[in-house]
């Protein structure tokens, strides 16, 4: 055979390989199981990618067009955390400085107090005494979407110790103004989270919880957090019968924390959250900032002001306080276990501002791109624009997704990266799922969602459920036993946004079972 006669050969391989799956497979009667559940009827017009292999050498156990492009929803956080924690490493610490630009006197500045934002996405209550982050299952920035819970604590317990910290210096009064520099980032607007910033106070929100009045007909009750002079609240919001619509909203008006409660809840409805976001982040944490200042008996001549200029131009200025922030993989672990879009979306820009060219995504990106070929990724073969997940034109390919988690294990920060990553049935964002089922504690995945409610006959499009992580199938006689999977389920229309959420997690639970029956079985073990 001449040696031209391979290419046919070869390009006739990498086109099946997309379509059939391989000789090494468990058999006729996996494939069988898993086309039944592809073909259930909620899946009419669906498209499936998945990929199974083992951990240990690559071999795949299961495949379905696994380089199709598809919505990946916030499995994407996958991509945006792994560059994020291999590129600063996972023992990065944000710091944030609060510096005096005037010479200090009998306990005055006589110039302005700046507050330099690091791109720290946690100044709130999540850092705790063991130099971890709090988390809640049920993260308040999904309030109005689904059910939402507080992390409890103070949501400004970092910016009141700076504030604590300059007056413990000796400042009494503060000449000039209160700034807050948020010119670490240079790209500051995302189509899917609005407006983000260097500087991230509690999320950039202001939590309400919201409950019915007296009688129907009245203002419902609302009490909100932080609770300070800036925050200014209007309740509009009406108790109504029981039975009746519960429908709530915030409104950012104008000011620096200025809201509005919208809606109508039932008299026999419990409480609920909702959230409010600043309108510019700097802004309503230069107000803060200087309300807890106040509050520390410092009199302030100035105003309130925003700067960005950035970091390094405040090098050579004297120090009032600092706060170092637990270890990046912390960071990590809260957004990967809840699926944080804001921090999600940050990533990229604050690795453009740290290790890239500018402070801005394009920047970041390119640096993840060029760390993850760097590794054997195949980074041509998709296309990213958002960090969370969110942008409509995010492809990834099951493929791609599987590559990046073998890539990770890898890495001497792999336990951080399994560590972030929700378990099922015990916590994150399938606390909820595989319950009572041998899978339990045993998958560590990361979950996307993305679902729009269209106008013309008011069905949802669920254009991407993805699921994407480890099982965990070890044994003490089969220590090895560890697989990497992709499950990516796009374009599902229903008439019901919950219930299809149920059918679609349903399906990827149940090939993730049956996988986990055909592998355990007796035969396999006698191989």
């Amino acid at each position: 055979m001449k040696p031209t006669s391979r290419l046919p050969i070869c390009l006739l391989a990498i086109l099946c390989w997309q379509f059939i799956s391989p000789a090494s497979a468990p058999g006729g009667e996996l494939d069988d199981e898993i086309a039944a559940i592809m073909k259930r009827p909620l899946f009419k017009g669906s498209s499936f990618g998945i990929l199974v292999t083992e951990l240990r050498g690559g071999r795949i156990v299961y495949s379905h067009r696994p380089l199709a492009l598809q919505a990946p929803a916030s499995t994407t956080k996958l991509v945006s955390c792994a560059g994020a924690l291999g590129l600063l490493g996972k023992d990065f610490r944000f710091h944030t400085r609060v510096i005096r630009t005037g010479e200090l006197e009998k306990g005055v500045v006589n110039g302005d107090i700046v507050l330099i934002a690091s791109g720290d996405p946690n100044l709130s209550q999540r850092p705790d005494k063991n130099d971890r982050l709090r988390f809640v299952d049920r993260d308040h920035s999904y309030a109005g979407f689904s059910e939402a819970d507080l992390v409890p604590g103070d949501p400004l317990q970092v910016l009141r110790k700076l504030a604590e910290d300059v007056a413990g210096k000796g400042v009494t009064e503060i000449k000039g103004d209160v700034v807050v520099d948020d010119g670490l980032f240079k790209e500051t607007t995302d189509s899917f989270v609005g407006r983000f910033s260097a500087i991230c106070i509690n999320d950039n929100l202001v939590d309400f919880t919201i409950r019915p009045g007296g009688k129907a007909g009245d203002k419902a009750v609302a009490s909100w957090r932080p609770n300070l002079s800036p925050v200014k609240v209007m309740i509009q919001a009406r108790t109504v019968e029981a039975g009746g619509t519960r429908r709530l909203w915030v409104e950012t008006t104008d000011g620096p924390a200025s809201f509005v409660v919208k809606g109508t809840i039932p008299i026999d409805s419990s409480s609920t959250v909702r959230v409010g976001r600043f309108a510019n982040p700097a802004i309503s944490a230069a107000h803060l900032f200087a309300a807890l200042l106040e509050n520390e008996g410092i009199k302030i001549n100035g105003g309130r002001q925003q700067a960005v200029f950035g970091p390094t131009v405040y090098k050579d200025y004297d120090e009032v306080a600092r706060h170092i922030s637990p270890p990046f993989s912390e960071s990590v672990r809260v957004t990967l276990k809840v699926s944080h879009n804001l921090h999600a979306t940050m990533y990229p820009v604050l690795i453009g501002a740290l290790k890239g060219k500018r402070g801005n995504r394009a920047g970041g990106y390119g640096a993840i791109s060029d760390f993850f070929a760097a590794g054997g990724l195949d980074v041509n073969s998709v296309f990213l624009n958002s960090g969370s997940g969110g942008g409509r034109s995010d492809s990834l390919s099951a493929r791609f997704l599987v590559d990046l988690l073998h890539f990770m294990a890898k890495r001497k920060d792999f336990a951080q990266f399994f560590d972030a990553l929700p378990i099922g049935g015990i916590d994150g964002t399938i606390s909820a799922r595989f319950k009572n089922s041998p899978l339990w504690g045993r998958v560590r995945a990361k979950t996307g969602t993305l679902v729009y409610k269209g106008s013309f006959n008011n069905q949802w499009i669920y254009l991407s459920k993805a699921l994407s992580g480890y099982m965990d199938l070890r044994t003490p006689d089969r220590p090895d036993d560890m697989l990497c999977f992709t499950i990516l389920i796009g374009n599902t229309v229903t008439p019901d946004r919950s219930r299809g959420v149920k059918e679609l997690f349903g399906a990827q639970e149940d090939i993730l079972k049956a996988i986990e029956r055909h592998w355990n079985k007796p035969a396999r073990a006698k191989r």
